[in-house]
């Protein structure tokens, strides 16, 4: 007797999660799940990226085994037919996510008669941290200074950095341009946890004192942020005279403020002088009857 071949619409793979983005540390679900005809299975979750390849994870339903499996893979199994439209999840837990996650998943299933596989992407993502220096940016005239972004912690590779300048008294920012004489980038540097960072340098112009006040900002994109990272610093021109505007409404708010609170501690004074009392005068004796 010849087994019939399982049809092809009785066999099917499926997933909720093709593609799973993270952060390290994290916890992710990679969702597979089967439908086939009652009976023995077996599964195999694989990690493929650049290149390299390896089974995190085997299970045979026959022996209710896991006899490979990956220190950190968790195998969440569900009951036959229980995942919707009678399929049986085999969804693959990591309840730890590191930067060597990431890459290509496949989930496959062996049944007797053929088998199935289902391929997931997981993408690790990470946030940069972004400082600027020196601060306070303060410049002797006809001196050029010099900034310096420092881009930490980030995951993948992919980061960009830009220069902006508002001059002062302007409500926009516009790229540096003319205003930064050179810019020096260092190479990425991986830290024990597999993030990177990178150091970003702008040389600029000698100040003059049309640059007082001028606010420079280190603009980070990069694939694990909504929308770009920025760090400002304001250029001071030393010895230019007068404070800034935000400066003088700042002192002046403060000066209003411990005025107030002067005149509300110190205790309150009498509006009227004293009126000085009459003298005493004896009361006048009944004169004597004649």
């Amino acid at each position: 007797h010849v087994p019939l071949p399982v049809p092809a619409a009785a066999l099917a793979v499926l997933t909720r999660t093709p593609e799973v983005r993270g952060r390290p540390g994290g916890a992710v679900e990679l969702h597979c799940a089967f439908t086939a005809p009652p009976g023995p299975f077996a599964l195999e979750w694989r990690h493929q990226h650049q290149g390299a390849g390896r089974v995190l994870l085997a299970y045979d339903s026959a022996t209710a085994r896991a006899p490979r499996a990956t220190p950190g893979a968790e195998l969440l199994l569900g009951a036959p037919g229980g995942d919707g439209d009678g399929a049986t999840a085999v969804t693959l837990r990591l309840p730890r996510l590191d930067v060597a996650h990431e890459g290509t998943y496949f989930c496959s299933v062996f049944l007797p008669h053929g088998h199935v596989q289902q391929l997931l992407q997981l993408h690790v993502l990470e946030p940069p941290k972004v400082t600027l220096s020196p601060r306070p940016l303060v410049v002797a005239p006809g001196a050029a200074a010099e900034l310096r972004c420092h881009v930490s912690g980030f995951y993948p590779l992919d980061v960009a950095v830009t220069w902006t300048r508002r001059a002062a008294g302007s409500g926009t920012s516009a790229p540096a341009g003319a205003a930064v004489a050179e810019t020096w980038s260092s190479g990425h540097r991986q830290g024990p946890n597999g993030t990177y960072s990178r150091s970003v340098g702008a040389r600029l112009v000698p100040a003059q004192p049309q640059h007082h006040g001028d606010v420079y900002a280190c603009v980070v994109t990069h694939p694990a942020l909504s929308a770009p990272l920025r760090a400002t610093v304001r250029l001071r021109l030393a010895g230019s005279e007068g404070p800034a505007l935000e400066d003088a409404l700042g002192l002046f708010l403060v000066a209003f403020v411990l005025c107030g609170l002067v005149r509300w501690l110190s205790p309150a004074r009498e509006c009227c002088p004293r009126v000085p009392c009459p003298p005493h005068v004896p009361p006048m004796s009944p004169s004597p009857r004649v």
